[in-house]
Formats: C-alpha cells, sequence, structure tokens
C-alpha cells in the first residue's frame, strides 16, 4: 500500500514506521471558517472569513456555500487574499442564489503561473440575517487543487449562526 510521490494520504492516516523523517513532511493544508460560529440578532449583518493554512502550489479553488434562505441571506463574496498573494493575476467569479441557499464561487490562477504557497484568505462571506434559529452554512463541494491538478485538500469546514 505505498502511496504515489505527490499523493496525500487518506485524511487520519498515520505514516507508517521507517517513511521520511518529520522534519520533511509537511503539515497538511486546512481549511476553516473564521469565526466558526456566529451569535447574532435578527436583521443583523456578520462576515465570516474561509481561510486556508498550509497550502502548497494551490492553484485552484472551486468552491460551493450552501445555507438556510430562510435564515441567511448572503450578500456578496469577496476574494481574499491568498490565490494572488504573490502579485499574480487570478479569476474569480460567483453566482449567488438566494432562492435556493447556494452560492457557487471559482478561484483559479491563470495558466502557467504555478500555485501558490502558504497560508490566508480565500473569500470572504456577508450575510444579512432574515430569519430566526440555529442553522449552518457548509462546503459541500470544495475541491481545491494544485497546478498538477490533484487535489490538495479533502475538508468541508461548517460554520454554524444563532439568530436570536
Amino acid at each position: 500500500a505505498n502511496t504515489p510521490p505527490g499523493a496525500m494520504p487518506p485524511v487520519g492516516a498515520v505514516p507508517a514506521p521507517g517513511g521520511p523523517p518529520p522534519s520533511a513532511a509537511q503539515p497538511p493544508a486546512t481549511v476553516s471558517f473564521v469565526p466558526a460560529q456566529v451569535d447574532t440578532i435578527m436583521g443583523g449583518s456578520f462576515n465570516v472569513t474561509m481561510a486556508i493554512s498550509n497550502a502548497t502550489d494551490l492553484f485552484s479553488a472551486p468552491l460551493q456555500i450552501k445555507y438556510d434562505p430562510k435564515v441567511l441571506k448572503l450578500n456578496d463574496v469577496v476574494q481574499g487574499n491568498l490565490m494572488a498573494s504573490d502579485g499574480q493575476q487570478v479569476t474569480f467569479t460567483k453566482n449567488i442564489l438566494n432562492d435556493t441557499g447556494e452560492a457557487d464561487i471559482t478561484l483559479n490562477r491563470l495558466p502557467g503561473n504555478g500555485g501558490v504557497t502558504g497560508s490566508g484568505i480565500l473569500v470572504t462571506l456577508s450575510f444579512t440575517t432574515i430569519g430566526r434559529g440555529s442553522t449552518s452554512v457548509s462546503t459541500p463541494a470544495f475541491g481545491p487543487t494544485n497546478s498538477q491538478g490533484q487535489p490538495i485538500l479533502n475538508a468541508s469546514p461548517l460554520l454554524t449562526v444563532n439568530v436570536r
């Protein structure tokens, strides 16, 4: 069960004894909502960022956001600083569907520029609360890839929103 070079082991996998020394291993990329929980009032607005840490050669970050359209309205999605942190241009598209509580977002670096390595903000989401209750914002289709088209992390962060 050898992992081919460049492939990520499954999440939670423990490296086999006799593998490379820990200093050679890169910390895995992680993605999260900041903050991970928002407590707000009806009619209030808030921003939350989607941050990625320890990305290596991040080239493309297609992203779908899902939320409850009875509780939240997504006003805007703003590109973060990470994908263009080296000064290269990034193609950024967003399609917000508040009727169904979905947003499709794409961040792509231009071909030939390679990926970006580091930590930072992918996008900032601006919401307004239009209903009361406890709800979550999820990322069911988040598939960041490197400049070779290989997935660099498999994670779906969750944001909890409590509206009183």
